[in-house]
């Protein structure tokens, strides 16, 4: 078994090298967003109304984050105990429970997302940053490693209507009215779904659901 996934990781590598992993994105990101965001729901239970995911590429940092916002309804999904209870105390509080995955070794700095609606932007302090995952800081991650923590959502965000998150220079919608991508539609990149696949199956779903 060691083996086996030490050869996926090795064509990985070598396919990444070769292609970069978000380049086939294109135009395309939206819908690839939320298919992952509908793939998270699916395995979780979780409304995909409370999901948002975001990719990002900035230099030879790449990375996925997915994030949840928190819910009496979140805690009766399919996550794992542990992480349900962590969570908890912050039913009801606007926060967001916040996961990422480098697809390569990548900073990361919590403090780098923000959020903006109506034109205003609102960045977040350190009190409103509590780590899950003792990473989950400002710093170097390793890849394919979950890093977790709750974000407190920052006052005068109307969490009633859409509103975008940011990490650095890229940015996804949230809304709890439903999907923002018209005409949704399977993504038929092959390569790209084969691999974001692999990186949900091998490290997100397993981190998620304790399996």
């Amino acid at each position: 078994m060691r083996r086996i996934a030490l050869q996926i990781f090795v064509v990985l590598g070598v396919l990444i090298g070769l292609f970069g992993f978000w380049n086939p994105l294109g135009q395309a990101q939206d819908a690839i967003e939320e298919w992952a965001k509908q793939q998270i729901s699916e395995k979780t239970g979780i409304d995909p109304k409370l999901l948002a995911t975001l990719f990002v590429t900035d230099g030879s940092d790449q990375l996925i984050l997915a994030f949840v916002y928190i819910t009496a309804e979140v805690l009766e999904s399919n996550l794992k105990p542990d992480l349900k209870e962590a969570i908890a105390p912050f039913v009801g509080q606007r926060a967001m429970l916040t996961l990422v995955v480098p697809t390569r070794r990548s900073l990361f700095n919590p403090m780098d997302i923000s959020f903006s609606q109506d034109g205003f932007v609102y960045l977040i302090g350190p009190n409103q940053i509590h780590p899950i995952t003792s990473d989950f800081q400002a710093g170097e991650l390793a890849a394919n490693v979950v890093s977790s923590g709750v974000i407190e959502l920052p006052q005068g965000l109307d969490i009633n209507r859409s509103f975008q998150i940011s990490f650095r220079a890229h940015s996804t919608t949230f809304s709890l009215s439903g999907s923002q991508v018209p005409g949704f539609s399977t993504p038929t990149s092959g390569f790209l779904l084969f691999f974001l696949q692999l990186i949900f199956l091998l490290f997100l779903f397993p981190f998620l659901l304790g399996i």
